[in-house]
């Protein structure tokens, strides 16, 4: 999961905003447009036969019905971008609080490796490494030659001299 990030991307998102307020504001206009398109099929204008009159009532019945859609969906994209809002203010919230406990662990971590419970595993692992050293097997232990030091606060693990891997056995005994 290292190099896993999830966050809002500000400038991405301003620029998602900006779209939406947009749109949502076309939608708007356009069903006051419709609304008022509705409202000009006066019978003055279509006259009192039968066929354009209903004509002219049918066209008032299909803006007002356009408008009243779009109308909804400038109150449903309002909503959206509400929620939307409100959603990436948590997200940014949680984020941060997340961002200041993980400094809270490394500066936990930090005071555990200049414990002195970690200064004493340090003067035991240099007692031990003397040792080997003098017996003439120095990096035949992985772990001796690994301190608590050697980790990072960011949680990667030690280092050892033989790469991270067991020492390899061979048959029989070792001649020195």
């Amino acid at each position: 999961m290292a190099g896993d990030s999830v966050s809002v991307h500000g400038d991405q998102q301003a620029a998602a905003a900006t779209h939406v307020v947009e749109g949502g504001d076309a939608i708007t206009s356009s069903a006051q447009g419709s609304s008022s398109l509705g409202a000009a099929q006066k019978s003055m204008f279509w006259g009192q036969e039968t066929g354009p009159s209903s004509m002219g009532d049918t066209s008032a019945e299909l803006f007002n019905a356009i408008s009243d859609i779009l109308a909804k969906e400038a109150i449903l994209i309002t909503t959206f971008e509400a929620e939307i809002n409100a959603a990436l203010e948590s997200f940014t919230g949680t984020e941060q609080d997340n961002k200041l406990q993980l400094d809270k662990i490394r500066e936990a971590l930090a005071k555990v490796d200049k414990s002195d419970a970690a200064v004493e595993l340090k003067v035991a692992q240099h007692k031990v490494d003397r040792l080997l050293q003098r017996l003439g097997v120095a990096g035949a232990i992985p772990h001796a030659q690994s301190t608590p030091s050697s980790s990072t606060a960011g949680g990667s693990t030690p280092s050892t001299t033989s790469g991270g891997s067991a020492p390899t056995t061979t048959p029989g005994p070792r001649k020195y």
